[in-house]
C-alpha cells in the first residue's frame, strides 16, 4: 500500500521552499536592478555623447552655449539659449535637467523611468552667504545660473526659496534716470512669501514712495532674512510710475522691492506705468518666452501654501486713483486691484 505525505513532511518541504524563496528572490531582483541600472547608464551615456555632438553641429551655423537644460516630453531639451534637438540611437529620458560648459555636459540627473528626478545641486546652493557675496563683488559669477535657487529660513515665514532673477548689466543700466531692479546680481523670491495689502486705506496716492507695503518689506521682512544675508543687500535704486494726476515718477532707495510690469513682461501690457521707459525685463522672465496668452505666462505664476496666488507689482495706475497697476493674476495673467486688498508679497533684492 502507497504512503502519502505526513502533514509533518508537508510543513518541512513548504518551510524550505519559503527558505529558498527568501534566498532567490532579493538575488533575482537585485539581478534584475543591476541590468536596469546598467542599460540606463549606457542609455544616459549614448544621449550626453549625442548632446554634445549636437551642439558642436548648431554652433557650425549659430553660438550657442547653453549652461542649463531640461529634458521636454519628446526627449529632447529647453535650454536657457533655445530649444536643442537630440538624435539618438536608444532610449531618450524621460526627465530630468543638464548643466553645461563650453558644450560639454558637466552634471546630470536623467532619468529614463519615468520618475521624478532630483532636482541638481547647483554652485549657487551649495555656496555660503558670505562666498556668493564675495564672487559677487570680484565679478566671478560664471558659476550662477539665472534660474539656479537657494533655500532660507525666513524666520517666522518658515523655508522660502530665492532664485538668480538677473545676472547682468548692460549699457542702459547706466542711462540718467534707469532703475537699477534689474541690473546687476538681482534675487527674487520663487514664491509668495506672505500676504499684505499695499495701503491700508484703498488709495495709490504717493505710489510706491508712501506705500504701507514698502515700509513693511524695508522694515518687518528685512529683519527676517538670515544676518549673513541682510548685511549683503545693497541698497537699489527704485524707480516707480505714478498715479493719476501727477506728473513725476517716485524714486526711492530700497533694499527690498517689488518688482513692475515691464521688469516681467518685458512690455508695459497696461499702458499705464509711466516709468516703463526706466528699467528693464529681468534675464530670467526674458528666457521663459513669455506671452499674453494663457499657458504661455505660465512662469509668472507663484504659489502661497500651495496655491497659485495674486502677487503684487509695484506701480501706481496712472489711469486711478485707488488701483495699484500691478498684480500678477493666475487667472488672466495680468490685473489691477485695490490698494487695501491683501495679495502676495514676493520682493526682489540685489547683492553687493
Amino acid at each position: 500500500m502507497k504512503k502519502g505525505f505526513t502533514l509533518v513532511e508537508l510543513l518541512a518541504v513548504i518551510v524550505i521552499l519559503a527558505i529558498i524563496a527568501l534566498i532567490a528572490v532579493p538575488i533575482i531582483l537585485n539581478i534584475i536592478g543591476d541590468a536596469k541600472k546598467e542599460s540606463d547608464e549606457r542609455s544616459k551615456e549614448l544621449y550626453i555623447n549625442a548632446i554634445e555632438q549636437a551642439i558642436a553641429r548648431k554652433n557650425l551655423t549659430e553660438e550657442f552655449n547653453p549652461k542649463t537644460c531640461t529634458v521636454k516630453t519628446d526627449g529632447n531639451l529647453k535650454c536657457d539659449t533655445g530649444d536643442l534637438i537630440v538624435e539618438v540611437e536608444g532610449t531618450k529620458p524621460t526627465g530630468g535637467s543638464i548643466t553645461m560648459e563650453n558644450g560639454v555636459v558637466t552634471s546630470e540627473n536623467l532619468v529614463f523611468d519615468g520618475s521624478t528626478p532630483k532636482p541638481l545641486e547647483t554652485q549657487f546652493e551649495k555656496d555660503s552667504w558670505d562666498t556668493i557675496v564675495e564672487n559677487v563683488q570680484s565679478g566671478n559669477t560664471s558659476q550662477y545660473n539665472v534660474g539656479d535657487t537657494k533655500t532660507i529660513n525666513l524666520n517666522g515665514l518658515g523655508d522660502q526659496v530665492v532664485r538668480i532673477a538677473n545676472n547682468s548689466t548692460p549699457t542702459e543700466c547706466s542711462s540718467e534716470g534707469f532703475s537699477e531692479t534689474a541690473c546687476g546680481f538681482v534675487l527674487e523670491f520663487e514664491n509668495v512669501i506672505t500676504t499684505h495689502f499695499m495701503n491700508s486705506t484703498a488709495t495709490n496716492a504717493g505710489g510706491w514712495e508712501s506705500s504701507d507695503l514698502r515700509e513693511y518689506l524695508n522694515s518687518d521682512i528685512l529683519a527676517l532674512l538670515p544676518e549673513a544675508l541682510q548685511n549683503s543687500i545693497i541698497g537699489t535704486k527704485v524707480v516707480s510710475g505714478h498715479e493719476k494726476d501727477k506728473s513725476d515718477n517716485y524714486v526711492t532707495t530700497d533694499k527690498l522691492y517689488l518688482l513692475s510690469s515691464k521688469e516681467i513682461w518685458g512690455t508695459d501690457l497696461t499702458g499705464k506705468d509711466t516709468a516703463d521707459d526706466k528699467t528693464r525685463q529681468l534675464d530670467y522672465y526674458n528666457r521663459q518666452g513669455i506671452e499674453y496668452a494663457p499657458g504661455k505666462y505660465d512662469p509668472l505664476m507663484k504659489k502661497y501654501q500651495g496655491n497659485f496666488k495674486e502677487w503684487w507689482l509695484r506701480s501706481a495706475d496712472e489711469s486711478s486713483n485707488t488701483n495699484f497697476d500691478h498684480i500678477i493674476n493666475p487667472q488672466s495673467g495680468w490685473g489691477t486691484a485695490s490698494a487695501s486688498n491683501e495679495n502676495g508679497v514676493s520682493p526682489a533684492f540685489r547683492l553687493k
